[in-house]
């Protein structure tokens, strides 16, 4: 940082040799279209800076920017797995620069002291490196800046700094030091932990201090990057940051259970809605050979929930178990090559794919709009492995997205009936049907009969599937 007199400045340079030089550089324009922000006119949905849209299809990599040897987690590792996310069709990744477990990287560990608040330089160029890297690929880092404190032990979550001064500091630094790049912060992963750890502090106190940390994160961002903030799974919500100045997101949930109502009840305020935690493919993390995580038993869970969440207007970040959290907390190494995750790798980019055809962000959910004779179903996804009960999405369900008059959306599962869907009023002309298949992608022509100004269709079977009607 720079002194605070002009004394103390002129001292600095002459040490540094720096005293009476002069130098040249040219600013040249980037090629670059900027990070994220909302989209005008369409505040629930992503734009680059320039103003191309952005439809946000993110991946979990908490351990990113850390190294662990019994995990095989390194730089090389690191950057095949961009390679590989990257030519998939991720363009975010959602990962923390300080891991809960306490790696360091190549670098040696992010602090000397956090007491002393003395940052190791080293960890944090290491942390340059992949962050270029992963923008180099096109992909934008979500940023996790620090975590609550979960497990009262956690040697690098918040709880550790001496104070919410030498907090603010530690926000300002990483604001200054990665706001140029191609990113969006979060304030804290998991905030609420903070509550269980901290002896004689409200709820109400901890809020106040991270939105305090917020101000001071966005207060020295020059590049206006988005911030959001993680909860914990207790309400699965974040909406109550809605008031903070900072506060880009209409939510940036960690939910797995109403995966679609509640993306719908966010949309109440300004912003996109993340629902950054729904699942992490095959997870395991006691190693007894059976998946321990909501949605993640099967490509089928993931696969519907993630279309509960996309046909409420919200955005997915998913994961896999050998990845998400470096190798840890699964039956490790770390391995995006793992042939397990094939097949979720392959469904989850199809409503990317399909959605990419269209102009996403005018579609809103219309779910009124669409009937069946089947009622919806709400916990009868659920599986019970011994005294436990898994989430899962429910067998029996249809949802609609529509921008009237033009394009309508339709997802179903589990219907053995036909469904009617309205279409508006003053809305004329032929209709062009076709069906996804979100298994594999494919589509192909769609029989329905329109009356007046609905249409009537009978899914094939009672599998899930996908009507795109357009005028």
């Amino acid at each position: 940082s720079t002194p605070s007199n002009s004394s103390a400045a002129s001292d600095v340079y002459k040490r540094q040799g720096l005293n009476g030089k002069t130098g040249r550089f040219s600013c040249v324009g980037s090629q670059r279209k900027g990070s994220i922000r909302p989209m005008p006119r369409f505040s629930h949905h992503f734009a680059y800076q320039d103003g191309t849209p952005f439809l946000l299809w993110a991946d979990t990599a908490w351990g990113l920017y850390q190294d662990e040897a019994s995990e095989k987690l390194d730089r090389k590792a690191v950057f095949h797995y961009i390679d590989e996310r990257a030519d998939q069709g991720i363009n975010v990744m959602h990962s923390m620069l300080l891991q809960e477990a306490g790696w360091g990287n190549s670098g040696g560990a992010p602090f000397e002291s956090m007491a002393k608040q003395t940052l190791n330089p080293a960890y944090w160029r290491e942390v340059d490196v992949r962050l270029r890297y992963l923008n180099d690929k096109g992909i934008i880092g979500g940023l996790a800046i620090a975590w609550g404190d979960k497990r009262k032990q956690e040697p690098f979550a918040w709880r550790m700094f001496p104070g919410v001064e030498a907090r603010k500091r530690y926000a300002r630094y990483i604001a200054s030091r990665y706001g140029a790049y191609d990113v969006y912060f979060i304030v804290a992963g998991e905030w609420h932990a903070e509550i269980r750890t901290r002896n004689n502090v409200t709820e109400q106190e901890i809020r106040d201090e991270f939105i305090e940390i917020g101000d001071a994160l966005h207060e020295s961002d020059a590049h206006g990057r988005m911030i959001g903030i993680h909860p914990m799974t207790q309400l699965g919500s974040v909406r109550e940051f809605n008031k903070a100045k900072w506060m880009s997101f209409a939510d940036y949930q960690q939910n797995y259970r109403k995966l679609h109502a509640r993306v719908l009840e966010s949309l109440t305020h300004d912003g996109p809605v993340v629902n950054s935690e729904y699942g992490y493919f095959l997870r395991d993390m006691d190693f007894d050979g059976v998946v321990d995580k909501n949605n993640s038993m099967t490509a089928d869970s993931m696969r519907h929930a993630t279309w509960d969440i996309v046909m409420a207007g919200g955005y997915p970040v998913t994961g896999y178990g050998t990845t998400y959290m470096g190798g840890h907390r699964d039956k490790g190494p770390f391995n995006v090559d793992d042939p397990r995750n094939d097949i979720w790798e392959r469904q989850y980019h199809v409503p990317q794919n399909f959605l990419s055809e269209l102009e996403w962000w005018k579609l809103q959910p219309h779910d009124d709009w669409i009937t069946s004779g089947t009622p919806r179903s709400s916990s009868d996804g659920n599986v019970r492995l011994g005294s436990r009960t898994l989430l899962c999405p429910p067998k029996k369900t249809y949802w609609l997205l529509a921008e009237p008059g033009r394009n309508y959306l339709a997802y179903v599962r589990g219907l053995k009936d036909k469904v009617t869907i309205k279409l508006g009023s003053g809305s004329t002309g032929s209709i062009k049907a076709r069906l996804l298949d979100p298994r594999t992608g494919r589509t192909k022509p769609a029989d329905v009969k329109t009356i007046d100004a609905r249409c009537e269709w009978s899914p094939p079977d009672a599998q899930d599937w996908v009507l795109h009607l357009r005028r």
